[in-house]
């Protein structure tokens, strides 16, 4: 039997629900499930966790897959009992931060957290996030990807941080060291150049036809992204302006019947789907946002894991289903 759930193919082995792209073939070197579902135990379920076996030279490691138990209530009412430190360990956000699927998740928590939770957060907490803000700079240079997201975030953090210095939770000279931290990482990313690319003779993004450069453009999900694109250059300023794009912008952001309300009296040919968004944008509270990989409830157990890793549901019987949790929303899961 096979099903998906956000993204995820699943396949039935002996009555469990696995993920199948992580492999469920147990001669695999790369990584296989294993539970304990077996084995004697004298822990309760709510213990239980499923590991990781991964195979290297130096003989077999069990890593338990991250995942958070016990979440309570539903919309805005989800909570969890775990400190926040606690949640994060469990989640290994640490791990996980630096990681390109992971990398804008993350960095958006981290913006929401300190700008709306600063003044509650513990010492503990605020050396290691800032200590992970550090972490994400490092990476962002070392790879030249993410600049701009990580700039808004390191900008949020560091005019909270001033405006809140007084009102933070520790000592004077740690709060200190923290500001100069954010200042010192704010100054490196505004400072940063992207490494101009060497005329090799190899082929260039120009280089595509126009039918790929409005396929890979369309996966673009946010606009000023696309106009971002428009500004580099006039090739690419013609392909992000096309009516293609804003049509598949309009479709992703908007249902049916906030863009019919504005199309339905029109021939298609004719529409100006730049133009419907903008009016359809105007009366939206806000827009989706996308992630490579994002934190996901699992409706059967309770269970917060990430989505591309996977968990160990309680209900292995059922079907999966899963609902993604936003940054905002793990904000106010958390015991904050």
């Amino acid at each position: 039997m096979e099903a998906s759930s956000r993204g995820n193919a699943y396949v039935k082995i002996n009555g469990l629900w696995v993920i199948a792209s992580l492999g469920s073939d147990p001669d695999s070197s790369k990584g296989k499930f294993r539970d304990n579902r077996d084995e004697p135990s004298h822990q309760d379920n709510s213990q239980r966790i499923v590991t990781v076996q991964i195979d290297n030279s130096n003989g077999v490691h069990s890593i338990p897959l991250p995942v958070l138990r016990n979440i309570t209530g539903i919309g805005r009412h989800r909570k969890t009992h775990e400190s926040v430190s606690t949640a994060l360990e469990k989640l290994k956000f640490e791990e996980y931060t630096v990681q390109l699927r992971k990398f804008s998740f993350c960095c958006e928590f981290y913006r929401v957290l300190m700008k709306h939770k600063l003044h509650r957060l513990s010492g503990t907490v605020q050396k290691y996030i800032f200590h992970m803000l550090e972490q994400m700079t490092n990476t962002a240079i070392s790879l030249e990807l993410f600049i701009s997201p990580l700039r808004q975030t390191l900008k949020e953090v560091f005019e909270c941080v001033s405006a809140n210095e007084r009102s933070m939770i520790g000592s004077k000279s740690m709060r200190r060291k923290h500001h100069d931290l954010v200042s010192n990482c704010l100054t490196r990313i505004s400072l940063f150049q992207y490494t101009e690319r060497e005329d090799d003779g190899n082929l260039s993004l120009l280089d595509l036809p126009k039918e790929c450069l409005i396929n890979i453009i369309k996966k673009l999900d946010q606009p000023h992204d696309i106009i971002n694109v428009a500004l580099t250059c006039s090739t690419l300023e013609v392909i992000a302006m096309d009516n293609a794009v804003w049509e598949s912008m309009c479709f992703h952001h908007f249902n049916d019947k906030e863009i019919g309300d504005f199309v339905s009296h029109m021939e298609l040919y004719s529409v100006d789907w730049l133009e419907v968004f903008k009016i359809c944008s105007k009366k939206s509270k806000s827009l989706k946002k996308l992630y490579g990989d994002q934190l996901v409830l699992c409706n059967n157990c309770r269970g917060l894991f990430w989505r591309t890793v996977g968990h160990d549901c309680m209900n292995p019987d059922k079907q999966p289903s899963n609902t993604p949790i936003s940054p905002a929303e793990f904000l106010d899961l958390l015991n904050l």
